[in-house]
């Protein structure tokens, strides 16, 4: 709907915006929360800023805002009168003319923020996509003379304590323009990657994990458009976001039907996902509001359907010729027929001389060119042409063959027919393809009875009347005369360019992320800055150990001490950069934890299930790159956690549990790390029927079973296509999920973990280091040979008289700060001597250097044979042949140019056990 303004009510359309913004801000949290405590000063705020939005949109008659607002304020308002409560249902219709609203508001402040460059003299319009407000409010006065209905039959149940429905508690609310950002950004890189996937599978048809990973992406797309279509509570098939979800629901399911039936993907189901890809990538770039014409999602679900119900024969049949891929197709097999007839009539015309007895064969011949010719201008109802053809027929009567010469008036008419008939041909097919190229892009949104009548071939009473027939209505109106057939497969043939016209679009989608609202920069750039910082702080280690050089070696302490200085200030300038880089990269996980509590909560709803949502430590800090990467582990296991973890209400009461389940997300810092937990309280996993399900899958033998432990059999859940689930359905049961959790976690760095006792619930902790660039670590030496010890792992340091230490069981004791701590000599660990050696080396000194370390629970003391310096060090990957030593997490360069390895506390004791 388009609506006109005068210049003056420019401003007043940027306070409605300031003011609608700053009152719709927060107002979600407010409607989730009286949903399960309904407390009057809550409610008289939702009322109050309901009420604003509603007052400032009616200073310029903005209709579908003040409309829409009203009808909640109306909900709001009998909730004040005490006629009932809030329960999910009305929750429900918050949430979506909240979303509504959000929307409306965010149209209206793009068509202001583009006036704003121009000089607005006189009137404008502005023009709004009003989101199917008028549906809503007709939904919710339903929902309301219900709710009235139902109060005034149980009078007593009305009240602060009975109207709430309790099927989830949520502490958060979500951020829905950041999660529209984050969820266009994602699909875009999981879009990329499908495609590039998609060229591999044609070249390594065999690689399963390619599948996998197509298979993921989709999955991991369809739930971020479940998280906003959550949001929207939106039925309306136009939504982009609903059509991405139906599209890559599609796609999964076809692509989960091979996987199944170990197939490989054929060319044709190629075609079938990059067009996927394409569609989608159209419909994101709707999203970020860019115009599309010609678009539509028509036949690409019936293709996937019919991939999927096993007629693939049919579908990957091979492209035709490209010359005939722009004329229906029997037109172009009777262009064809005609283009041989004429070729025929011009070598029969060249061999003939004059003088010559007319050859029978010839002329029956001929008059066959004739003929085939006669038909096609029949199909294409060529009146001019089969006049021309009848000419010739009547002209060849008048000759007999075997007793006629070949004269040269036959010869001139029959060159002079010959050429008229090519012309004639050759103008029909160039209208025929200019027509076919200059389809208006409409035709790929029109049935083929809408084309016909507006190209006037048929009228719509004619149109009404085939429709109530039971045969194909192209078949029906030819069959009927009422459309010629050449008429209708042209027609048909514009259909199906219009519709081919869509992918020009294509292109123009993917190239539209230059226009985003926000500056984003690419992690690529980050990485290089982070790299450049890694290396900066290794020359400045340089010039230190320089000046250390000057003035030791060289004895030039003045020198020395200026060098120093220098190296001080470059210190200072690079620890200021390294701080500002690093704090750029570093995001609070409120921004991905705030996301979860309404899709946990429409969770719960289609499960039937009540569902406590806990979230903490939502003010911990990561870097941005695993904060992308552990979203989709994130989704995949808070949904596991409410469709495979809590029970229903009545099963939890007959086991003595609240019929409300918990779920709690929490993180916080570890050391270098920070740990986030899910946990809930629900039926926990049967390692018995892992090990079933796995032996099922082949991921364990008959023999093997006996021997697996719990904890082991827990691992298969990470394995790709395992699944507790028999069914499958939107939410779970086909094996896609922690398998993306464990990869996923594992590419930053990180580990998983699971642990689960039956019917206590279930515990997945993940642990992922803070930065993968630059720690801070301990130096110390060990037979001549440097190592670093990341301080976070290091309790404390200290020196024990040799004689303190001393032999338990074959391992070696000390006493420190009155408590019995284990010994291990980093020598021992790393094979540079053995025990005897290292217990009198120790009893033989005056003093032993000993790093107390606290990792994974245990305490240990590593003995070393000198402690050097603390500092910041980069860390470098391990070549690929120390790569598989876990001994080690990676490598950084000193300031002399050596490389020295840096150790990983929580293997160091489990490899003394292994020597």
């Amino acid at each position: 709907m388009k609506y006109t303004f005068e210049a003056d009510d420019l401003e007043i359309l940027h306070g409605i915006l300031e003011e609608s913004t700053e009152h719709l801000h927060g107002i979600e949290e407010g409607i989730l929360r009286l949903e399960i405590d309904f407390a009057s000063d809550l409610l008289d705020s939702v009322f109050r800023a309901m009420h604003s939005v509603k007052g400032v949109a009616g200073f310029l008659d903005l209709t579908p805002i003040k409309d829409t607002a009203h009808v909640l304020e109306s909900f709001l308002t009998d909730m004040k009168k005490g006629l009932y409560t809030s329960n999910s249902e009305i929750t429900d219709a918050l949430l979506r003319g909240v979303d509504i609203l959000n929307g409306l508001i965010r149209q209206l402040g793009s068509q202001v923020s583009k006036l704003e460059g121009d000089q607005v003299d006189d009137v404008f319009e502005i023009e709004l996509n009003e989101l199917g407000y008028e549906a809503f409010i007709n939904e919710v006065e339903e929902l309301r003379k219900r709710e009235l209905a139902s109060a005034e039959s149980n009078p007593g149940t009305t009240g602060a304590d009975s109207g709430a429905d309790a099927s989830i508690k949520v502490q958060l609310s979500p951020l829905y323009e950041q999660m529209m950002a984050d969820f266009i950004e994602e699909t875009l890189e999981h879009l990329e990657t499908i495609e590039q996937k998609c060229v591999e599978a044609e070249k390594y048809p065999e690689d399963s994990e390619i599948l996998n990973t197509i298979l993921r992406g989709f999955h991991s797309i369809k739930g971020g458009a479940g998280v906003i279509t959550s949001m929207q509570e939106s039925n309306s098939p136009a939504d982009p976001i609903a059509a991405i979800k139906a599209l890559t629901h599609a796609a999964e399911s076809l692509l989960q039907q091979h996987r199944n039936l170990s197939r490989r993907l054929s060319p044709a189901v190629v075609d079938i996902i990059l067009a996927v890809v394409d569609k989608t990538t159209v419909l994101v770039a709707i999203l970020k509001g860019n115009e599309v014409e010609g678009f539509s999602l028509e036949n690409l679900l019936e293709r996937i359907d019919s991939l999927s119900q096993e007629k693939q024969e049919a579908v990957e049949k091979g492209p035709g010729d490209d010359s005939n891929k722009k004329l229906p197709q029997q037109l172009a097999a009777f262009m064809n027929i005609s283009n041989q007839a004429l070729e025929s009539m011009l070598g029969i015309i060249n061999t003939i001389k004059q003088g010559q007895t007319m050859n029978s064969k010839r002329t029956k011949q001929y008059i066959r060119a004739l003929k085939s010719i006669a038909s096609t201008a029949r199909y294409l109802d060529y009146e001019e042409l089969m006049t021309e053809v009848d000419n010739s027929l009547k002209f060849l009567d008048k000759y007999t063959p075997e007793e006629d010469m070949v004269t040269h008036e036959l010869l001139q008419f029959l060159h002079s027919n010959y050429e008229t008939m090519q012309r004639l041909m050759n103008l029909k097919i160039g209208g025929i393809r200019f027509l076919l190229d200059n389809v208006p892009p409409e035709y790929s949104e029109k049935k083929i009875g809408e084309i016909l009548i507006s190209e006037k071939k048929l009228t719509p009473e004619q149109l009404a009347w085939a429709l109530n027939q039971q045969k194909r209505l192209g078949d029906i109106l030819v069959d009927a005369g009422t459309v010629k057939e050449g008429d209708l497969e042209i027609a048909l043939a514009k259909q199906a360019i219009a519709r081919e016209k869509e992918t020009q679009v294509v292109e123009q989608a993917k190239n539209s992320e230059l226009g985003g609202q926000s500056i984003r920069v690419s992690q690529e750039k980050m990485d290089r800055l982070m790299n450049m910082i890694g290396e900066l702080l290794i020359s400045k280690n340089r010039i230190f150990h320089l000046a250390a050089t000057i003035g030791l070696d060289y004895d030039m302490p003045a020198l020395a001490r200026e060098v120093k200085g220098v190296a001080a200030e470059l210190a200072r300038i690079s620890d200021e950069l390294q701080n500002a880089i690093m704090s750029a990269r570093m995001v609070p996980l409120r921004v991905l934890f705030q996301r979860y509590p309404r899709t946990i909560r429409d969770t719960a709803r289609k499960t039937g299930k009540q569902v406590d949502f806990i979230i903490a430590g939502e003010d911990t800090e990561l870097d941005k790159t695993v904060i992308e990467a552990i979203n989709d582990p994130l989704v995949h296991m808070l949904r596991n956690a409410v469709d495979h973890g809590i029970e229903n209400p009545r099963e939890r009461e007959s086991k003595g549990k609240n019929p409300a389940g918990q779920v709690r997300l929490t993180a916080g810092y570890q050391g270098n790390h920070v740990l986030i937990e899910i946990i809930d309280d629900g039926k926990g996993l049967n390692p018995d029927e892992i090990k079933l399900k796995a032996l099922k899958k082949g991921l364990l033998t008959a023999h093997q079973i006996e021997n697996t432990s719990s904890e082991d059999a827990f691992q298969f859940i990470f394995a790709p296509g395992f699944s507790t689930r028999e069914e499958v359905s939107e939410l779970s049961g086909r094996g896609v999920g922690m398998d993306v959790v464990k990869t996923n976690i594992e590419k930053v760095g990180g580990s998983v973990s699971l642990n689960s006792s039956l019917d206590q619930g279930t515990r997945i902790s993940l642990r992922i280091p803070l930065s993968m660039s630059i720690i801070r670590g301990l130096m110390v030496e060990s037979y001549e040979q440097r190592f670093i010890i990341p301080l976070d792992a290091i309790e404390e340091t200290v020196k024990l008289p040799g004689s303190s230490i001393r032999t338990y069981n074959n391992n070696m004791v000390a006493d420190i700060r009155e408590e019995i701590i284990p010994l291990v000599s980093l020598h021992d660990v790393l094979q540079f001597g053995n025990d005897s050696d290292a217990v009198k080396e120790c009893a033989a000194r005056e003093a032993v250097s000993v790093v107390v370390i606290t990792c994974d629970g245990c305490k240990f003391g590593l003995i070393v044979d000198r402690f050097k310096n603390e500092q910041e060090f980069v860390v470098k990957a391990l070549a690929e042949e120390l790569a598989g030593l876990k001994i080690y997490t990676g490598a950084t360069i000193m300031g002399d140019g050596n490389v020295v390895l840096i150790l990983n506390p929580s293997h160091l004791l489990q490899a003394r056990v292994a020597v």
